[in-house]
This record gives C-alpha cells, structure tokens and sequence, in this order.
C-alpha cells in the first residue's frame, strides 16, 4: 500500500516511501545506474575511507537508506509520482534541516532518466519547495550543484532558486572533490513570486493579463517559456 500522499500538483504528488515500493525503486535505480553515477557519491565518499576496499553500495542498500531516512526530525524524503500513473518519476529530498534561526534545508533530487524533458521532475521540486516553506515551516532552501551539470541546473533555476556562490572541491563526487554552485530560495523570495504569478493569471485585463504573469515568471527565473 502506498503511503499517505503529502502533497499534490496537476500532474504529479509526493509521499514518503514504504516498504512495498522496494522493486520499483531498486529497477529505478538499476537501470538508471549509468545515467546518476556522474553526480552521486561513490562507495568509498560516502565511507570516508580513502585508498581502502569498500563494499559496493546496490540499489536495494539504497533503498534501505531511502526508506529508513524519509521521515524524521532532519530529513524528509520524497518520492515524485506520476498521478495518472502513480509511477515513480524521480525523488526530492529535504536534508539536515536546521530549525532556530537558521531554519533551512539542503535539497537534492534526481530523475528516472526515461520521464526527463517532460517537466514532471520541475513539477516535484516546485512542490518540495512549497511544502518545506508552508508545511515545514523553513525560511530557506538550497541545493549544490556542480557545474557541468546542466540539466540539474536549468531545473534549479525554473524552480525559483538563484545563484548565490561558489564551493570549491565542496564534495566528494563519484571519487573525486568536485566544485559545486550554491542555488537557493527563502521564503520571502518564493512568496514574491507566487504573489506576481497569482496576479498576474487573475488581472482582469485580458490578455494582458496573462502577459503579465507570464512576464513575473521570466523575471524570477521561476520558469522559462517556449518562444
């Protein structure tokens, strides 16, 4: 049985895992191996041993990890499901989140190559983002991004998230440090935009109206449109 849907969009919702979701995400994972290996820790980065042997890490220990880490006090991870469907597209996840006066969270996310270019995984960040800000109650959120990872950061920017910076060698990436760009969104910012979209789609003027909205998502970087 599915867990309980936290929240939805038009076209896809978040949950946490639950125990029967272990064969489609181990195959998920199995057959995206190729596709995440450039952009995740490898075996020995998430030991902390350098120059030993380590066990490899499958996709079935990942799932473990992902199931007994999805719900708690400092992480909140989800899995991105198709509505029509209830297939899982990718998964988005909410890591050390930090509660006083810092009130933030570390997000990552990745996807099933196979539902990429359809904006089903901007459709789950967006939703991620609304949760941690209205339902967690945090003031920001970011994610690190290394470079050369265009896709991961033409999402972050149709999400709403700005560049702020600049971590040289900041993590450890399939064996080797690699340098990571610092994407982020407060609330304030977020609501910003929300507010410009929202009125923009209910002005009264028409098409202009519709301009207008459209203008206020471009501005933010919250989405692109085709031309």
């Amino acid at each position: 049985m599915a867990s309980p849907i936290l929240i939805t969009g038009a076209r896809v919702h978040l949950r946490h895992p639950v125990p029967e979701d272990a064969p489609a995400f181990i195959a998920l994972r199995e057959r995206n191996l190729g596709f995440h290996a450039p952009w995740e820790p490898a075996p020995e980065d998430l030991s902390g041993v350098t120059g030993s042997t380590v066990q490899a890490r499958t996709p079935a220990d990942d799932f473990r990890r992902f199931l007994d880490d999805s719900s708690g006090d400092t992480n909140q991870r989800h899995l991105i499901c198709d509505r029509a469907t209830g297939e899982m597209v990718g998964q988005v996840s909410l890591g050390q989140i930090f509660r006083g006066p810092l009130c933030s969270a570390y997000m990552g996310y990745w996807a099933d190559e196979r539902h990429t270019r359809r904006g089903l995984m901007r459709d789950g960040v967006r939703l991620c983002i609304r949760r941690a800000f209205e339902q967690l109650g945090l003031h920001r959120v970011e994610a690190n991004i290394i470079p050369r990872n265009t896709r991961s950061r033409q999402l972050a920017r149709a999400c709403g998230l700005r560049l702020e910076g600049f971590s040289p060698r900041y993590l450890r990436i399939a064996g080797r440090w690699e340098d990571h760009e610092r994407w982020a969104l407060t609330r304030e910012a977020w609501e910003r935009v929300e507010s410009e979209i929202c009125s923009g789609s209910e002005s009264k003027s028409g098409e202009g109206g519709s301009n207008s909205g459209r203008a206020a998502m471009e501005r933010s970087g919250y989405i692109r449109f085709n031309k």
